[in-house]
């Protein structure tokens, strides 16, 4: 497939920041945009505004509708279609295109999408970067504009598909809080008057040792806060190491139970997990082990509301901390267990369709990736999409 310089096909042009301690450029005007601002593919609206005063003073020049935006500092690649006119921070190039009758927006975003940056990335002392002259060398298909226009179908199904998908987990995200909320109320104001407990009247605890393994070489896993799954079930670490029983004695560790709720307690209080396996686990869990009056599941569910309460009690030093007494003296509130394992089924089968859901999603990334390979490498012209 023939490959045509950028340059032939766009001005590249790189934004501005005005100085931050000039007042008078900041404020109701035109929209400024900065990386923060973009994430999706179409972008119109920002954070902050440029003043006309900046605009003249600072000789910005404007981004007009429709053009392709990529930042190129740091976070290299974000890409965007402007949906209106605006100006840009330093950090983001704008590809504006000579000749729409022989170049798409669509296409160009769809090809910088699919390109690798890396042969022309610099590794900078402050991390990776690009610049207007690496841009300008940049090399992309050029084919007719009615192959743009297939590819631009096919590669749009694709993506409001992950979409599709991505909205339906958040949807079901939420929908498991509502769920929480409608059977048992608010948990911090207890607005339906259960009755409470401590809740090591009702749970036992076991407390991680204090001294780290030295080695991993079992299958036992040793789950950190990084590891957890939060209102989930943590099956490993994410670096998939473990213990034999031989290293947990070796440190006086104890093995936490499958099934056991783990909660942070230092740092990032609160993020909640149940144990999908028997585990080891570091000094920054603490875990609950509850009685046949307590079901894990809504105990997990709880606890995920009562972060005001742990920061409010922690000791904080360098970072917050809960100690055992300070984690098990948690005040829980106790409806009948009909009702607790009632909602914990109910949470089991989103979870379920969560699980579909994020299989199909992972699915529609691959054929989305492979999509966007073979879009531009000459392969793509009669590939179809079942929506």
């Amino acid at each position: 497939m023939n490959l045509t310089n950028i340059t032939e096909l766009c001005d590249i042009q790189i934004g501005r920041t005005p100085k931050r301690s000039e007042v008078k450029y900041w404020g109701n005007g035109h929209s400024w945009l900065s990386i923060a601002d973009m994430g999706e593919k179409y972008v119109y609206d920002s954070k902050e505004e440029v003043t006309n005063l900046a605009v003249e003073e600072c000789r910005m020049k404007i981004v007009p509708k429709n053009t392709v935006v990529m930042s190129f500092k740091l976070t290299i690649g974000r890409l965007g279609i402007t949906e209106k006119d605006l100006y840009t921070n330093e950090a983001i190039a704008a590809f504006l295109i000579k000749d729409k009758n022989l170049l798409l927006p669509e296409y160009l975003y769809y090809s910088l999408k699919g390109y690798n940056f890396d042969h022309l990335i610099d590794r900078a002392a402050k991390g990776k970067t690009l610049n207007k002259r690496k841009l300008s060398e940049i090399y992309i298909p050029l084919i007719p504009i009615d192959n743009q226009k297939k590819i631009i179908e096919i590669l749009n199904k694709a993506e409001n598909l992950l979409v599709k998908r991505q909205q339906q987990i958040e949807a079901l995200s939420a929908l498991k809080q509502s769920v929480f909320l409608d059977m048992f109320g608010d948990p911090i104001r207890n607005d339906k008057k259960w009755q409470t407990y401590k809740i090591k009247e009702y749970s036992d605890s076991i407390v991680p040792g204090r001294n780290k393994p030295k080695s991993f070489t079992g299958h036992i896993p040793w789950i950190t806060t990084e590891d957890l799954i939060d209102k989930g079930v943590t099956y490993k670490s994410k670096s998939e190491i473990g213990l034999t029983e031989a290293e947990i004695k070796k440190v006086n560790a104890r093995i936490i139970p499958r099934e056991s709720v783990l909660m942070t307690c230092v740092g990032d209080l609160g993020r909640v997990s149940i144990a999908g396996k028997d585990c080891v686990v570091n000094q920054q869990l603490h875990t609950y082990q509850p009685t046949e009056c307590l079901n894990n599941i809504f105990l997990m569910y709880f606890l995920s509301h009562q972060k005001p309460y742990m920061y409010k009690y922690a000791t904080t030093t360098t970072v917050p901390y809960m100690n055992k007494t300070t984690c098990n003296n948690m005040i829980v509130y106790l409806p009948p267990i009909e009702l607790q394992e009632s909602f914990a089924q109910k949470i089991l089968q989103i979870d379920h369709r969560l699980n579909l859901i994020s299989n199909s999603l992972e699915e529609i990334k691959l054929l989305y990736d492979s999509l966007l390979h073979k879009a531009f490498n000459g392969e793509l012209f009669k590939e179809e999409i079942k929506a």
